[in-house]
């Protein structure tokens, strides 16, 4: 995630961010554990939320 003032993020981006695979993020966001918005038939995370299943996930 290079940008810090972007508020959201691709699944690839976040997938490289939290160290997960895109079917892994993409299966959270369609489960829902991963809140995101649909546009123009693309998937963007709000930055938050990648944060916030890092720390929930941090050891």
């Amino acid at each position: 995630m290079e940008d810090e003032n972007r508020k959201q993020v691709t699944v690839s981006e976040a997938a490289e961010y939290l160290g997960l695979t895109r079917t892994k993020v993409q299966d959270m966001v369609d489960r829902g554990v991963l809140k995101a918005d649909r546009f123009a038939g693309a998937v963007h995370i709000p930055r938050e939320e990648v944060e916030r299943i890092e720390r929930e996930t941090a050891p």
